[in-house]
């Protein structure tokens, strides 16, 4: 799977070191976008890596800690 997306600046972005926002919002943009099929990877691994933040917070709040990812 990758671990790199194509910003709109064409600069390659870490997906695991994007801010939660900004990553959200790019994923979005490119589900949106998407007409060819060339950015499946990219979505993919974006909406995984969203997912397991997401499953970081639920349980980080279940322990009381109430941190955001």
């Amino acid at each position: 799977m990758t671990t790199l997306y194509v910003n709109s600046k064409g600069q390659d972005v870490e997906i695991a070191s994007m801010a939660y926002p900004h990553l959200c919002s790019a994923h979005a943009k490119l589900v949106r976008e998407q007409r060819d099929g060339l950015r499946q990877t990219e979505i993919d691994a974006m909406g995984a890596e969203i997912a397991a933040r997401d499953i970081q917070r639920a349980e980080a709040e279940e322990a009381g800690e109430g941190s955001r990812p």
